[in-house]
């Protein structure tokens, strides 16, 4: 399968409310599918692919976790504040981009060993706060205050790649969630839908699109697409009613997290649907993380939601981690549905 345009995805910056970049990507994409366009008062972008069956709207988002300019120091060093979870241990000495006037590329600045001393003579060995750590893009101060503003997008420079069981990248969660939309849809033979794909917004930063995009389009069902955390890596300790999401097994189909209660009948469809055509899934039932789903569920009358996911290794990192067989069981699950999707409202 063509990994090229996960390629793209992630290497197109979009943070929480700067999704513009990967917008313009997912509308050549849904164009080139037939679909009509249209971009929401919160930025989501919405394409129709109108057809005969349920009304279904599959959701995945834009957004990639990262950071927003918040203070331009007079030496000309950028201080940040963090747009959705990111553990400030994974921070810094990072490589990063600030998408100013133009694209900079730049380091979170570090302390070397030699002046880790204490004064006590133990070694600081704890992270440095995001909010007290500074990027240096190695500038005058004054083509720093020419080419940066307050507000600008900043986010991790770190260029995608892959070998012949992986991929490698920053943004997988959600770009994962939308090659598998994209790629679903336009694998599938015919679309037993009358079938809305949606490029949510700011999700990282509290679900915040995909509740207007779902209540607009008003579907009978909605399925959330993600980059899911796989916890099968050595040295976490999951709950002891906790299943482990590993890779190498398939999608996650989520019956529970934080905020949602999944369709039980749209689970057990789906569900059936790779039972019989052989393709590996995990069955998932856990109390943290949300996804779209969570925000649709409960938009206007409410909606019959579940979610399927890509376990991902190293979320909201610099660098996260797929298994690329994962990947295509997903999207042939997705296509699957796509066209069966009257039988379940039969």
């Amino acid at each position: 399968m063509d990994f090229n345009l996960l390629q793209q995805l992630v290497d197109t910056p979009g943070v929480s409310g700067r999704e513009e970049r990967v917008r313009d990507l997912v509308h050549e994409q849904m164009t080139a599918l037939g679909a009509q366009t249209t971009v929401d008062a919160m930025g989501s972008l919405i394409g129709h692919l109108p057809g005969k069956g349920p009304k279904v709207a599959m959701v995945a988002h834009m957004d990639e976790i990262g950071f927003l300019v918040s203070k331009i120091e007079s030496q000309g060093f950028i201080r940040v504040m963090p747009v959705g979870g990111i553990d400030p241990r994974v921070f810094g000495a990072q490589k990063v981009m600030v998408h100013g006037r133009r694209d900079l590329p730049g380091m979170v600045g570090s302390v070397p060993p030699h002046l880790l001393k204490k004064a006590g003579g133990g070694e600081n060995k704890e992270a440095v706060p995001i909010e007290e750590s500074f990027i240096d893009l190695g500038l005058p101060a004054e083509e720093v205050a020419a080419q940066v503003r307050v507000g600008d997008p900043v986010t991790f420079a770190t260029a995608g790649w892959q070998n012949e069981h992986a991929f490698f990248a920053k943004a997988l969660d959600d770009r994962v969630g939308l090659w598998v939309m994209l790629t679903a849809a336009r694998q599938a033979r015919q679309i037993d839908a009358d079938l809305f794909l949606i490029a949510s917004t700011q999700e990282e930063y509290g679900l915040r699109g995909a509740g207007p995009a779902i209540f607009g389009v008003g579907p009978q069902i909605a399925l959330a697409l993600e980059g899911t955390v796989a916890s099968d890596t050595p040295g976490l300790k999951l709950p002891p009613n906790t299943m482990t999401t590993a890779q190498g097994k398939g999608a996650e189909i989520r019956l529970t997290d934080r905020g949602m209660i999944a369709d039980r009948p749209l689970a057990d469809f789906l569900m059936g649907l790779a039972d019989r055509a052989q393709i590996p899934y995990q069955v998932i039932v856990k109390n943290t993380g949300a996804t779209d789903a969570t925000a649709g569920q409960v938009t206007g009358p409410g909606v019959k939601v579940g979610t399927l996911s890509v376990p991902t290794r190293y979320l909201h990192a610099p660098v996260g981690m797929i298994r690329k067989s994962d990947a295509v069981h997903t999207v042939d699950w997705v296509r699957l549905f796509l066209e069966h999707a009257s039988e379940f409202m039969a």
